[in-house]
């Protein structure tokens, strides 16, 4: 009888969240269209071209969009429909940009999920906790904003997170499907593809190589997994067994087999990854893209990695040559592979022109301070994956969030969503103050950032358009 009145009560109280953050969404996207009602931005974009698609017109193509067109006929597969039931023209920019509202309340129901689907076999687990983790997570303040304009993050986010949960719940056909849907949202998704697909590999290995007392004996979190994964391999007497093991892990990989090959395809008759505008996204390497990303997971998660100062401490004291020799090679990436985009330097619109100016750029030393916050950041992340799913899953995280991250010139915040959302959705709800102290500053920020773009417009002296700030 307890049971079902808990159920009932948090049933009723996730019911009511979900109520008032959509009256929130809806709230704040009607002032944002009130006070910019045409496309901002890269809005310019992306609106006209969903609206030949809304009118029927597949076949025309704006060359200056680098994404596929899958956010342009996710909205025009919803749109479509109640245009004609409403027998009103409802693709427009308004409405368009509702598509991204939508989406984030679906975001933070599949954050709920998700979290209790990462933490559930955790001895502090709290269906309270995690209500209140995921809504933390859905007002990340750089994803919580693109929720009011019509851009592919949110979207993307959206599906790659979907594909996760369907991975673990053991659906890895559609998991792929949702992962090839995000790869039609953003190319780069397909990174976050290899990664569900090497965790559904971990997976297989540990469920086919150890048993269930090696899986609770032994640290997955460590480099011990691989060397007891490996040992019990080469141990199989019968050759027939290992290939028996090949076989399970290939047909557990097929759907993600099938989605790399339909990508690898696209590649090669794309001539390259990006659909338009090459000239100004074209691939490089950019090392310290990663170092800014351990900086942003840094400050966003700290409520929560304020628990992993003195395991960092102990760890720089321990390895004390290790990490001198570590903050030297970093010293030098950020002395000879700094890029420095053009736009981020011409575009005084977004946040990240200020923090370039004001922190890397105000004083010759700025980029160097930062770099036991970069090494702390590291640290937290890797410690945080490895501890919630395995060392394998957490190296090729790495690995991919190197991969994703490197190639661009530009710092772009919203190049980080995605491995950032992958690093809090990890870390374990254990702590109230921590998570009232996120919800506060992301609450603070949101206001911040929402307040400036709505009542501080500025002009350029060669436009007569108002200019906005955002991330």
């Amino acid at each position: 009888m307890n049971k079902k009145v808990d159920s009932y009560v948090f049933t009723s109280a996730l019911v009511c969240i979900v109520a008032v953050y959509a009256g929130g969404l809806l709230i704040i996207s009607s002032y944002i269209n009130e006070i910019q009602p045409t496309p901002y931005l890269d809005e310019i974009y992306h609106v006209p071209q969903a609206q030949e698609y809304c009118n029927g017109n597949f076949t025309y193509w704006d060359n200056r969009i680098t994404t596929l067109p899958g956010l342009y006929l996710i909205s025009v597969a919803v749109i479509t429909p109640l245009s004609k039931w409403s027998d009103e023209n409802l693709c427009e920019t308004h409405h368009l940009r509702l598509t991204n509202v939508a989406i984030s309340l679906s975001s933070f129901l599949l954050y709920v999920w998700l979290t209790k689907n990462i933490h559930q076999s955790s001895r502090e687990y709290s269906p309270w906790k995690s209500i209140v983790s995921a809504l933390n997570i859905a007002i990340f303040p750089p994803l919580f904003f693109f929720s009011f304009l019509y851009y592919t993050d949110v979207a993307a986010a959206f599906l790659v997170f979907l594909m996760y949960g369907l991975h673990m719940r053991g659906f890895n056909t559609f998991a792929a499907i949702a992962g090839v849907t995000a790869v039609m949202v953003r190319q780069t998704s397909i990174v976050w593809v290899i990664l569900v697909a090497v965790g559904c590999f971990d997976l297989g290995l540990q469920h086919l190589l150890l048993t269930t007392k090696e899986r609770k004996r032994h640290a997955l979190s460590s480099w011990h997994q691989v060397q007891i994964i490996s040992k019990n391999f080469f141990r199989l007497a019968p050759v027939s067994r290992k290939i028996q093991i090949i076989s399970q892990l290939v047909l557990k990989l097929l759907p993600y087999i099938i989605v790399g090959l339909i990508f690898i395809a696209f590649v090669v008759i794309n001539d390259g990854l990006v659909v338009g505008d090459r000239a100004a996204h074209q691939a490089t390497i950019h090392v310290p893209q990663l170092f800014y990303f351990f900086g942003l997971v840094t400050v966003f998660a700290a409520p929560h990695w304020i628990l992993f100062l003195l395991p960092f401490c102990k760890t720089c004291l321990k390895k004390w040559f290790f990490i001198l020799i570590t903050m030297g090679l970093a010293g030098l990436v950020i002395r000879y592979n700094t890029l420095v985009h053009p736009y981020l330097l011409a575009d005084n619109r977004h946040y990240t022109f200020y923090i370039w100016k004001r922190v890397f750029e105000y004083q010759p030393w700025g980029r160097y301070v930062v770099i036991p916050l970069y090494l702390f950041g590291a640290f937290a992340t890797f410690r945080t994956m490895s501890t919630a799913k395995s060392f394998i899953f957490a190296s090729v995280f790495v690995i991919c969030c190197f991969v994703a991250l490197v190639p661009q010139r530009l710092l772009e915040v919203r190049y980080f969503l995605i491995p950032f959302l992958f690093v809090r959705l990890h870390i374990p709800p254990r702590s109230w103050i921590s998570l009232f102290i996120e919800f506060s500053i992301y609450l603070a920020v949101n206001t911040a950032t929402i307040y400036l773009f709505i009542t501080r417009p500025f002009f350029w002296a060669d436009s007569p358009l108002p200019q906005r700030f955002m991330w």
